[in-house]
């Protein structure tokens, strides 16, 4: 750990992961998401430092959860106990929800193996890992264009993004069967959450899908987010698969990873705008939202002109004194509070860090000394907001503070 760095923030990220901790999987945050959710339970492991062989036991226990046709579920319900909206019998399934999440689990991988992890045991991930990054490519791409789309707001992580409001009109919310939401119980400022309309958008989709054999519904937008995150992966995969001599499984991550990097320049950047968009495969139409997603491609190999003006439009649109916020402050959806619709997430720091010269570790590191284990926060005050005791917050705390 960094010397000039109060062993206090060590100590304090350490107690949210072992408070969190589940046995076989990592909560987010105790009260308000009581099971596992795919890719917080991949940060998670990206927190290894504190435990390698747990991290090991995180990602099995994640990846044990895939479908047979290879999807990582956005949600394993472990312990039936455990009070949340919607609940496997909302998805119509036993245990588990229909979409997935980002998927970041070949990082964690890779990390876990480098810090010690047991090679044989890293090595049965790769399987898994390999079947749900083809799953994507397979199951959410309808138009072919070698980018993916996402099927439910939840599935990109950033659930009630600007990015997906037009798209979201086409989803009757009348539709939605009865329910009661369960995170305002936790989380009493509504204001930092989404709205009671957008929640019944979510729950008429969650049943659509289960009613179209948890296929896609009336929601496909492709996401350069998305697509930027799994064309990362695929590259971790390669680099972690060569490090255990299985050659094939790497030649196939580049070729997937090479295949989405040239369909997000082909077919999602506006050199217009500057940044990569969001298309309506089903309408036909092009959000232009300026949000964080929209220049999460930084993450991989890009054309020097497309990579210098993403850098320029974060420079400019999303300068504030906590950087990131997920939405440009001159977006009119800006919200500071709003959940994705404008607070910094650790994640996303994390995420861009690297491809923005490492410049966003230590004022991130700064704030969560200072405010705590958050889920996220105010990008204009720097205000902690949502749960505490966040465990990706504190895992990507302690990825940072070993080095």
């Amino acid at each position: 750990m960094r010397e000039d760095r109060p062993v206090d923030l060590v100590d304090r990220a350490t107690s949210v992961l072992r408070a969190n901790d589940r046995g076989r999987y990592t909560v987010p945050a105790g009260h308000l998401y009581p099971h596992q959710w795919a890719w917080d339970s991949a940060f998670a492991a990206i927190g290894s430092v504190v435990d390698v062989d747990r991290a090991v036991i995180e990602l099995e226990s994640l990846l044990a959860s895939a479908w047979s046709d290879g999807r990582v579920p956005h949600i394993r319900f472990h312990d039936p106990t455990g009070v949340y909206f919607p609940g496997p019998a909302f998805w119509g399934t036993h245990d588990r929800s229909s979409i997935s999440q980002p998927p970041v689990w070949a990082a964690a991988a890779r990390r876990v193996l480098d810090r010690g992890g047991d090679p044989d045991r890293v090595r049965a991930l790769i399987e898994p890992i390999a079947r749900s990054h083809e799953w994507f490519l397979a199951a959410r791409d309808p138009s072919d264009i070698g980018v993916v789309a996402v099927g439910h707001p939840w599935e990109s992580g950033m659930d009630n993004s600007p990015a997906w409001n037009a798209a979201m009109q086409a989803i009757d919310p009348a539709s939605a069967p009865p329910f009661e939401r369960v995170d305002q119980q936790h989380v009493t400022d509504a204001a930092q959450r989404p709205t009671d309309d957008d929640y019944r958008r979510y729950a008429a989709l969650v049943t659509e899908i289960a009613g179209n054999g948890f296929g896609l519904g009336s929601f496909v937008v492709y996401d350069p987010g998305m697509s930027a995150i799994l064309a990362w992966a695929d590259g971790e995969l390669a680099t972690l698969a060569d490090a255990l001599d299985e050659t094939g499984v790497a030649v196939a991550a580049r070729r997937r990873r090479d295949r989405v990097t040239a369909g997000l320049v082909d077919h999602l950047w506006d050199d217009s705008l500057g940044r990569f968009v969001f298309l309506d495969a089903l309408a036909g139409a092009t959000c232009t939202s300026n949000v964080i997603s929209a220049y999460l491609p930084l993450l991989v190999d890009l054309p020097d002109e497309v990579a210098t003006a993403l850098r320029a439009g974060l420079d400019h649109d999303f300068s504030t004194p906590f950087p990131l916020p997920t939405t440009s402050p001159a977006d009119p959806a800006f919200d500071p509070v709003g959940y994705w619709r404008g607070p910094m997430w650790v994640n996303v720091n994390w995420l861009l860090d690297a491809p923005l010269g490492g410049r966003l570790r230590e004022r991130t590191l700064e704030l969560v000394e200072e405010r705590g284990c958050r889920e996220y926060f105010d990008p204009l005050n720097g205000a902690g907001l949502g749960a505490d005791d966040f465990t990706w917050t504190a895992a990507i705390a302690l990825d940072w503070l070993s080095g």
